[in-house]
């Protein structure tokens, strides 16, 4: 759409916005507006090109302090990008901010599960496995893997958004956002439930004796606990602790801090106990 029309903004214009974005984002937070006032600063150097006028530069202004939320790395920069092409192409601040209410909440759901459900989970799990096994390269193996990703799929998505304008919505359409996130929490579902029983360690340290008889007399047969619970179903305890927090967090609608303060008194007691080790 920004083809279409004779350009008011360039791509230094573009850039400044996007840098804006990238850096302050998630500044300014807070709960009646969420997102809107970071929104709001990366669209300025935009909204300076496009509304000259004193006036309707205030008023364009304001109008983007309305509530916006949604994803900051998948959905955000592609709104924004598109919302620059309609600001260069003359629209309304109605056109913009429907543009903007319309688009927030599919693309934050794909974001939310493509991001923090799958991509974060993947990385995170594969870093802390690493720190658990000593190596401080698992720090940096999630820094890396965070910043350069995230920066790359921001920057392309800002610029391709710009190039589509108002066809964004159009190739938004169809049901493949649904799909996709459909699909992304299938593959993040199965990913982070092999990740689980490698990360949670807990095994019990109880061994039951008994008095058998063998032909030269009697003899104590030691019984290990953990070695029967492998024998029945290898990981069964950390499958176990699992599903316990799935369950009162999903079903019983607990807190994540209170599943954390269960957690720690079951590990202390059972230490204390001599039931896990």
């Amino acid at each position: 759409m920004a083809e279409a029309t004779e350009r008011k903004l360039t791509r230094g214009d573009l850039r400044k916005a996007f840098w804006r974005y990238f850096w302050t984002f998630q500044f300014g937070w807070n709960y009646e507006r969420m997102q809107s006032v970071s929104y709001a600063f990366a669209m300025l150097p935009i909204l300076r090109k496009t509304r000259p006028g004193d006036e309707e530069f205030k008023e364009a202004f304001i109008a983007n302090l309305n509530f916006f939320n949604t994803n900051p790395v998948l959905g955000a920069p592609l709104i924004m990008g598109a919302h620059a092409a309609l600001e260069e192409a003359g629209a309304t601040l109605d056109t913009t901010e429907g543009f903007k209410v319309g688009l927030m909440g599919p693309l934050a759901g794909v974001g939310d599960t493509l991001v923090w459900a799958l991509y974060n989970s993947i990385i995170f799990s594969i870093g802390a496995q690493m720190a658990i096994a000593g190596n401080i390269l698992g720090f940096f193996f999630a820094w890396v893997f965070m910043f350069f990703p995230y920066l790359g799929i921001r920057y392309w998505q800002f610029f391709w958004g710009y190039e589509q304008g108002v066809d964004l919505v159009g190739r938004m359409s169809g049901g493949a956002l649904q799909r996709v996130t459909e699909a992304a929490t299938l593959v993040g579902l199965v990913v982070v439930g092999g990740f689980g029983v490698s990360i949670v360690r807990l095994q019990t340290i109880l061994r039951w004796e008994r008095e058998v008889e063998i032909p030269e007399g009697v003899a104590t047969q030691i019984i290990d606990v953990q070695e029967q619970l492998d024998a029945i179903l290898p990981q069964l305890l950390p499958v176990a602790a699992i599903a316990l927090c799935w369950w009162l967090l999903k079903k019983k609608g607990w807190s994540p801090i209170a599943v954390i303060v269960l957690l720690f008194v079951i590990g202390f007691a059972g230490g204390a106990l001599g039931i896990f080790g």
